[in-house]
């Protein structure tokens, strides 16, 4: 499968129907996904591989990795709504993948890889970083997205966790009117993509 495929195919997916600000549910462009996820089976990361979505919403990344050849994938999202519309998207893209309903934090499997877009922080302060937690915990690579603003706190909180940093992709991240704090109908951010390998791995 071609890189643009996979865009077409994750942009007919199910997108939420009543996200949660407080869970920063912000579904991430076909586009970007599809650029990470190829980046991500370039690397040898997907491919036969274990890999998980932490924090998955409607499954964008697990259902990916899975129609470019994951052994097996794990989507985990505390939300249910989320993970019912993950489910539907599975099944609609003919992929199988495990959906688990759990805090991130109580994710404990030991896989290859974590791919995730957690949240930002924007409504709750360095929500993010259970996420770095459990990802450099249960994973020997981990592709993580953040505020651009932060990439030298990611990055210096990620090494701090022995883990090595091998690349870094910057994007325009674009958010439309969502909720009703949000002032404009369509705000662009400069997020960036950090790869890091936990170093017992080297």
């Amino acid at each position: 499968m071609k890189k643009k495929e996979l865009e077409l195919l994750l942009e007919k997916l199910e997108k939420p129907r009543e996200p949660k600000a407080e869970l920063e549910q912000y579904t991430t462009p076909s586009s970007i996904a599809a650029d990470i996820l190829f980046f991500a089976h370039m690397m040898g990361d997907i491919e036969g591989r274990v890999v998980a979505d932490l924090g998955c919403g409607t499954g964008v990344f697990a259902i990916g990795a899975s129609i470019l050849g994951a052994r097996e994938v794990y989507a985990v999202d505390v939300d249910k709504e989320m993970l019912s519309i993950a489910a539907e998207n599975a099944k609609k893209a003919g992929v199988l993948i495990t959906l688990l309903h759990m805090d991130v934090k109580d994710f404990d499997y030991s896989v290859d890889t974590v791919i995730q877009n957690p949240p930002f922080g924007a409504q709750k302060k360095h929500a993010d970083r259970q996420f770095l937690d459990t990802g450099i915990r249960v994973a020997k690579v981990i592709y993580t997205m953040h505020n651009s603003n932060t990439e030298d706190f990611v990055t210096s909180y990620l090494e701090g966790k022995g883990a090595r940093i091998t690349h870094k992709k910057h994007y325009k991240f674009p958010i439309h009117y969502t909720f009703h704090f949000h002032k404009k109908e369509r705000m662009v951010f400069d997020v960036v993509l950090i790869r890091a390998v936990r170093d017992d791995e080297r």
